[in-house]
């Protein structure tokens, strides 16, 4: 398994900067022609007519609200178009002090506001941005004055009607959460104003094991009225510094933009080839202008090809493998969509440690720092427009829902993690009253055609849970379902014949499973476990992990299933829900909210998935017992052999099963505290695990033992 090593994350621009100072003065006409800075971490903030205050961006103001739950508010309630939390406008202002140079331009860099953002210098508006995910970049020269400047950011989270996503099973948290940063340029450079892009796109146009061909393909643009002449030089490096291929150009850049194309060929090239091998080049693209304006840009570079066949599966490079996916939500507790890219890595480290070969950025384009870290780690990634539940039939809708996958593509163009974008997700799931209703296959079949046109080189797929729609599930190129067998509608066992069904009924069509799943409370535990209620209260974490070994057995059997996306990786916030023991929150996750703890489930996988030796005993949170015997003990490890041990006495070695589990039955306790331990062995390695349970015997022992662990009811504010 590919290991996660500590890095700096790629550049996106040429040169590092030195903080503000370095625009004071006369010494800015030495220094770099591009120059970025992230602005200070502190804004006065001001919420409608509350009184102002001081808070650090990234920030929200739903980081709490957003995820305590709606109990006692209407039921029809959408979480996206929720009033259960706070919604509204804000305003972030912030003081910035420079010189503007003559000959320099000055670009404001926002990289995510939620829903509505306008952006303003000294009280003159630069832009104004409809939509959650994507950045935002305006050139405020002409705004900028001598010495101290406003800077303002007003964020309005109000549900609009031509806005996606309309609904969802998550909270949409309102605030600038996302930082922005100062950006300085020449005269004439590489465009940072086409759709908040890096400028730069860089396409494989043809790869065999000889050669690769590469289109790096610059925009540039300038401010001069006659245009001017520029030479461009792109060079690419590999990850030792060498250089494995250059190529110049030049061209007249005209007032308007101008692209300039340019063609490089690898000799001898190296794949990204996943977690295998997630090899990447460096391009760097270096801009002179006749006037002596000079930029750089720096950009990954990963040489692979990607598809999927109907009958084998996922094929990267050539090779078909079934992705072992999770989706993830960008929300995290206390946080809420406000994470530092410290949390990210926490986030990309947890996924890669349980073996996961695949992402799905649901259900919106996600951060450059997470493409970043996905493309360092070899993860495939789905990505995808906001399209959930609802599209509406309108020109704004349409004309937002463009922009929206415009950016989305433009920006994250050069990542080779990303191999498909995702065009709608549940689709017809919540029907809407007659007098509304809609053909809503029409606009996604005009966005698919536009997606595909955008962005020629990714297939396009989408994740139904409306497996009789046939139209709509034809629209992408592949098709996906999200299905929950064991969890909404039949047993576990069934998710065989829901595959089978899937299959035959979309020939020639490659099929993936985009999400499924089961909630699990780790304060709940029941012995022997039943099936709960998916909107009960009690959530007992052995059925998450029984029902998934049910789950996954079955998908694993079909090898023409191209994928599957666990829901969810981590929990996540959903006001309206009121399930299990943490009103507000979706509890689907393999890991908890706060990220502090991996459920059993998460083992499951990680002894699937991640070759290293482990070992692992599940149910280890129910602590407290009062059945005399365990009548189910399940350790899950990918090893040769587990040694069970209770109080230091042995209960025999067993081999894993084909789904790495080694189960005991009928293990005696003794009354009071028990050491429980466990020792693998594979080949000349050794690994353990312990944990300890208290039996406390009673007169008449129960049929069904069931725990809660009150201490992180408490902790975790459950009811």
């Amino acid at each position: 398994m590919h290991a996660i090593h500590p890095y700096l994350p790629l550049r996106r621009f040429a040169r590092p900067t030195a903080g503000l100072a370095c625009l004071l003065g006369s010494l800015m006409a030495f220094a770099p022609a591009r120059d970025i800075t992230p602005l200070g971490a502190t804004w006065n903030y001001q919420f409608g007519n509350e009184p102002a205050t001081t808070v650090t961006v990234p920030h929200t103001w739903n980081a709490c609200d957003a995820a305590e739950g709606s109990i006692g508010e209407p039921e029809d309630a959408k979480s996206v178009n929720s009033s259960l939390y706070k919604r509204g406008a804000a305003t972030y202002t912030q003081k910035l002090t420079l010189q503007p140079q003559p000959g320099k331009r000055y670009f404001l860099r926002g990289t995510g506001a939620s829903i509505v953002s306008e952006l303003s210098v000294n009280g003159k508006p630069a832009g104004r941005h409809e939509g959650s995910f994507t950045a935002f970049c305006y050139e405020v020269t002409p705004l900028l004055k001598a010495g101290e400047n406003t800077i303002a950011v007003r964020v309005d989270s109000t549900h609009r009607d031509h806005i996606a996503p309309q609904r969802g099973d998550f909270s949409t948290f309102g605030g600038l959460y996302r930082p922005i940063e100062l950006i300085v340029t020449g005269e004439t450079c590489i465009d940072p104003l086409f759709y908040a892009s890096p400028g730069v796109f860089i396409t494989t146009q043809s790869l065999t094991p000889g050669k690769a061909v590469v289109e790096v393909k610059t925009r540039l643009c300038t401010v001069k009225p006659a245009g001017e002449q520029v030479s461009l030089a792109v060079t690419v490096r590999d990850p030792q510094g060498k250089v494995v291929a250059s190529a110049t150009g030049e061209a007249q850049v005209e007032p308007g933009g101008t692209e300039l194309p340019l063609l490089l060929e690898i000799a001898d090239p190296t794949l990204w080839d996943g977690v295998a091998n997630p090899y990447l080049y460096t391009v760097e693209v270096a801009m002179k202008a006749a006037g002596g304006d000079t930029d750089e840009m720096v950009q990954p570079l990963g040489l692979r090809t990607a598809a999927i066949d109907p009958e084998k599966g996922f094929i990267l490079n050539g090779k078909a493998i079934q992705l072992r996916g999770v989706s993830r939500h960008q929300d995290k507790k206390g946080k809420g969509w406000a994470v530092s890219p410290a949390d990210e890595e926490e986030d990309i480290r947890l996924i890669r440690d349980m073996g996961v070969t695949a992402l799905r950025t649901a259900h919106y384009p996600q951060t450059t720092h997470i493409y970043d870290l996905c493309d360092q780690s070899g993860l495939v990634v789905w990505s995808e427009v906001p399209n959930v539940n609802l599209v509406r039939d309108s020109a704004e809708f349409r004309a937002n829902n463009r922009r929206q996958a415009r950016e989305m593509i433009y920006q994250h163009w050069n990542h080779p993690c990303i191999c498909m974008w995702g065009i709608y997700n549940e689709i017809y799931h919540q029907p809407e009253p007659v007098q509304r209703q809609v053909n809503q296959e029409d606009e996604l079949t005009e966005l698919n055609a536009f997606v595909k046109e955008t962005d020629p080189t990714r297939m396009t797929v989408a994740a139904s849970n409306q497996p009789s729609r046939k139209r709509l599930n034809m629209i992408p190129d592949h098709i996906a379902f999200n299905t929950y067998p064991g969890w909404y509608g039949g047993g576990p066992e069934t998710m065989e014949a829901n595959l089978a069904g899937f299959i035959r009924n979309h020939p020639g069509k490659g099929v993936g499973v985009s999400e499924y799943g089961h909630g699990a409370s780790i304060s709940m535990h029941e012995s022997p476990v039943s099936r709960p209620g998916a909107a009960a209260y009690w959530h007992p974490e052995e059925w998450q992990s029984r029902a998934h070994e049910i789950n996954y057995e079955c998908i694993s059997a079909r090898p023409e299933i191209w994928g599957s996306f666990v829901w969810n990786m981590f929990d996540f916030a959903s006001s309206n829900r009121d399930e299990g023991d943490l009103p507000g929150i979706n509890d689907k996750g393999l890991v908890t909210y706060d990220r502090e703890t991996c459920k059993d489930a998460y083992y499951f996988y990680k002894a699937n998935w991640n070759p290293e030796l482990m070992a692992y005993i599940t149910s280890r949170r129910f602590v407290e017992r009062h059945q005399p015997k365990v009548g189910w003990l399940k350790v899950y490890s990918n090893a040769d052999s587990v040694e069970l041990a209770v109080n230091g006495k042995s209960c025999g070695s067993k081999a894993p099963d084909s789904l790495k589990r080694v189960t005991w039955t009928d293990v005696e306790l003794a009354p009071g505290e028990n050491t429980i331990t466990v020792t693998a062995k594979r080949g000349g390695e050794v690994c353990s695990d312990t944990c300890r349970w208290t039996y406390t015997p009673t007169d008449k022992a129960p049929k069904k033992d069931k725990y809660v662990d009150p201490a992180i009811r408490k902790s975790d504010g459950g009811k």
